[in-house]
Formats: structure tokens, sequence, C-alpha cells
């Protein structure tokens, strides 16, 4: 791998790393190369398809001025601070199709190396003693694909489960033991090693190469930061929605929001904890015009094939999100 030297260290607000990712997968990728960096966040990180409100604790994160920040990768919400690392790989589309699995591995058999025994779960997870340690998401388009994870050296878990759920204290207390039973974090496993020198040992075994973003290239990296900042990419168009549909599938969790007027669609979205493999744009605006029915939302959803858009999912999975609404079918 080669290892990107970004000297944007002790910035804790992600925009200008989601500029590098874009800019490395997009600009800078060539066949048989492999990026790797790694990076720090404080706050609440929403994947792409969330409902901010669905998410987060907004009277919490403002009382504690925690920042609320969306990625431009799927998955589910997750609260990171010092203590946690976040680390980037970037390659090129493997034919095989994309996997988790192949590129987690890299880091279990590192780790294996100080004694400790990591192990792949999931979809997208590495544990620890049966308790998660890293989450990870991705994306990918035509010149390659990108995944970014957490790894939790000492997170604030408390903090992690007040920032993520309802105001409500009962639920928080228990949401707080529930989530120290099935997350981990690193440091007491690693014999007093820090995290820094955690991560330099990670970027040694995993890197052979380096490449060391220049002052004109983060020049034109802050400039792309930019739009990451906006209201516009943080509440992606989230209108007033009339329904909402939702279930959990194998391959995640999703909900049709629907703005339904005289019985007609006027706007849908999907959101969710899900990893696109495509943009759901064209899919999306299929369903404007279209009656509020079983039969004419299967007819578009017939015109697709959504395997091909979200990783994992099958049309029938969707086929049955909307048949569960309606009470004639």
């Amino acid at each position: 791998m080669i290892l990107v030297k970004h000297h944007n260290e002790g910035n804790l607000e992600p925009y200008f790393y989601y500029a590098l990712e874009h800019y490395v997968l997009n600009e800078l990728l060539k066949e048989g190369e492999t990026y790797f960096f790694t990076w720090k966040i404080k706050g609440v990180i929403c994947g792409k398809n969330q409902v901010i409100e669905n998410e987060v604790n907004f009277p919490y994160v403002k009382e504690h001025h925690i920042k609320v920040f969306r990625r431009p990768t799927g998955g589910g919400a997750v609260y990171s601070d010092e203590n946690n690392t976040m680390f980037t790989i970037i390659t090129k589309r493997d034919k095989e199709g994309f996997t988790f699995k192949k590129y987690l591995q890299l880091i279990i058999d590192a780790f294996k190396k100080l004694g400790v025994n990591l192990e792949f779960t999931g979809r997208n997870d590495i544990t620890l003693d049966g308790k998660k340690v890293s989450g990870n998401a991705f994306l990918q388009n035509k010149n390659g694909m990108l995944m970014h994870g957490t790894m939790m050296y000492d997170l604030d878990i408390e903090t992690m489960v007040r920032a993520l759920t309802p105001p409500d204290e009962k639920l928080i207390s228990k949401g707080i033991e529930s989530v120290r039973s099935r997350v981990n974090n690193l440091k007491p496993y690693l014999n007093g090693m820090s995290e820094k020198e955690l991560f330099e040992f990670l970027e040694k075994e995993l890197c052979d190469q380096v490449y060391e973003i220049s002052d004109k290239e983060v020049e034109k990296l802050w400039n792309d930061a930019k739009y990451y900042q906006t209201d516009k990419f943080l509440y992606q168009d989230q209108p007033p929605f009339t329904q909402k549909l939702k279930n959990r599938f194998p391959w995640g969790y999703i909900e049709a929001l629907i703005d339904v007027k005289d019985g007609v669609i006027q706007n849908i979205k999907f959101k969710g904890d899900f990893f696109n493999l495509d943009s759901l744009d064209a899919f999306e605006e299929a369903f404007k015009g279209v009656t509020y029915s079983y039969q004419d939302i299967k007819s578009v959803l017939d015109r697709f094939t959504l395997s091909n858009m979200i990783l994992n999912s099958q049309n029938e999975d969707f086929n049955k999100l909307f048949k569960d609404a309606f009470l004639n079918v």
C-alpha cells in the first residue's frame, strides 16, 4: 500500500479528509495501486443515506458542543473522539465485486503480530473477544473504491450513547450498559502501546511506499472541502414526507420516505444504513407522478435491478417493503 502523508494531524473535523479521499480516488489512483491514511474526528458522523433527526440526540450534542457531520459513504451513525482513529483504504474496483473482508483482513493480520486476535464479523465489523472495535463503510465509482472505518482505542462509550440515542434518561442508562456489552476498546489489550505507536506500527506493516501531499495540493483540498461544510451536504435535501415505510434486511436497514399528494407520489427518498453501489437518483426519480398503489409501485421496481444499486439487496426485499404498507395485497 501507499501511505498518504497529509500533514493535517490535529484537525478534528472531517471536511479535509473527505476532500482528500475524493482526490485520491478520482485523480491520483492508478491501476494496481492501493492508498492508506489515518485521521481523526470529534463528533457524530451520519451515513450518506440517513435522516439526521432520527440518529442524533440534538439537545445533548448542542449542550455539549458536539458537532454533527455527514459522510459520503453509507452505513450507520457513529460517534468518534480524540481516542478513536479513522482509517481509509482506496483502491481499484475488484472484478469479483466488493467485500469488506478482503481489506479488513490486512488489518487483522497486522494485529496478530501484536498478539491481538481480531475477527471479521457481520457485514462490516472487526471484533475483539466478540465485541466490536471497528465499524466500516464504503463507496465506489468508475474510478475505484474507498473504504473507511473506525478503530476504537479508548473511545468514550457513555458520550457515544448519549449523543446517538433519544433524550430519555432511562433509555440512555440501559443503552450505555447494552453498548458496553457489545463494543470494546483496544487499549487494555496492547500492553501499554499508545495510540500513536499503534498506528505508526500499522502504517509500517501495511505500507511500503509514501505519497506526500504538496502545499499546492493542500490548497486545492481545502477549497474542495468547502462543499462538505454546507447545509446542502449535511441535510441532503430532506423534505417533509407524509409516508414512512421501514424494514431491516440482511443487507441493512432502509426507510422509504414518501411525499404523497392526491394519491400520487410527489417525492421519495430512501434512507438507512445500507451501502450504495450506485446512485439512487434515477430510481427515486422514477416514482414521481406514480399512483400510490402497490401495483403501480411494483411496476417501477420491476424496471430496476436493485442489487446493482445497493450492496447485497434484492428486488423481493423492496417488494416486501411496499407490500407491507397496503392492506389489500
